[in-house]
């Protein structure tokens, strides 16, 4: 008599899960603008986030504490808030109100130290030594003196073109970040489904190329590029490649390309508005269509969220 022996196979399917947030301490920070840049703004030598607080109409300029998500202090309240900029690590530059001004602040309290009358309705603010220069949504150019806010030519700032249009930093394909030796260049090809591919370049010499498993996320009909250099990783922020709606953050080795994570984050919202790098974390403003957009801290080794921008106490 034959025996036959029957094995059983048993197959298991790895579910990745989203990642948790860790709960709010208090009411979230809420705005409506893209605008984000560092200060050290209570003296710990360490990078602390600026944005606007609301933003839609009127708003006030908030800095938060970059190691806890704190709120630390807030502007007064200003109309029709557009440009903001960092300088320096003492300065904030405030556009807008009723009648176009630019307003510097001071780094650690918020308090206004001087306002100068523009000829039309700020855009955009890029710094320069001792300067910054202003670039209207007319596409007339001028440079501001930091002492005073006096009028004067500022060549050690960005020329104009480099910071004019509509969303113009995430718009850049390719968006370029340098990351230890390597030059990581994140691209979208120019028709067809935005689909990412990344690559990286030593000396100008290609090392590694490859597509990656998400796409670029569309906005005013074109694609938005977000890549940071954090952690000694090249992290890219994008959206599924089948939906297109839930976003992703991959982080890749840049020497060879390999991923060393990649982690669903649909908490993040629909709109994805800004992604930099400063200090030891990731700065991502995103947040619903409707309700406003939040500030979150990303553990660029990990992914995962260290905290959510609470407002300063009123």
């Amino acid at each position: 008599m034959a025996v036959v022996g029957v094995g059983f196979a048993v197959m298991f399917f790895a579910r990745v899960e989203q990642p948790q947030e860790p709960a709010p301490r208090a009411r979230q920070l809420s705005t409506q603008l893209d605008a984000l840049c560092f200060v050290d703004a209570n003296g710990d030598d360490a990078p602390d986030p600026v944005l606007w607080q609301d933003g839609k109409t009127r708003g006030r300029v908030v800095a938060i504490d970059g190691r806890s998500g704190q709120g630390l202090w807030s502007s007064q309240e200003f109309e029709r808030p557009d440009a903001l900029a960092c300088p320096n690590g003492s300065t904030v530059l405030a556009g807008g109100g009723e009648e176009p001004k630019l307003r510097a602040l001071d780094a650690r309290t918020g308090q206004e130290r001087w306002a100068a009358s523009l000829p039309a309705v700020p855009d955009e603010v890029a710094g320069g030594e001792g300067c910054a220069t202003v670039v209207m949504k007319d596409g007339a150019a001028m440079g501001i003196a930091l002492s005073g806010g006096e009028a004067t030519d500022c060549p050690t700032a960005p020329a104009p073109a480099a910071i004019t249009g509509h969303f113009w930093e995430r718009k850049k394909n390719p968006r370029v970040v340098q990351v230890g030796d390597v030059e990581v260049a994140l691209t979208v090809p120019a028709e067809g489904p935005p689909r990412l591919t990344a690559e990286g370049r030593r000396g100008g010499a290609s090392i590694w190329k490859k597509d990656l498993p998400a796409r670029a996320p569309i906005s005013g009909g074109r694609p938005d590029l977000f890549l940071v250099a954090s952690g000694g990783a090249a992290v890219v922020l994008g959206v599924d490649v089948v939906g297109g709606t839930e976003p992703r953050i991959i982080a890749l080795d840049p020497a060879s390309g390999a991923s060393r994570y990649e982690v669903p984050a649909s908490y993040l919202g629909e709109r994805l508005l800004v992604a930099k790098a400063s200090g030891p974390y990731v700065y991502i403003v995103s947040g619903a269509a409707v309700s406003g957009a939040a500030l979150r801290a990303i553990d660029p080794s990990t992914g995962g969220t260290v905290w959510r921008a609470t407002p300063p106490a009123p």
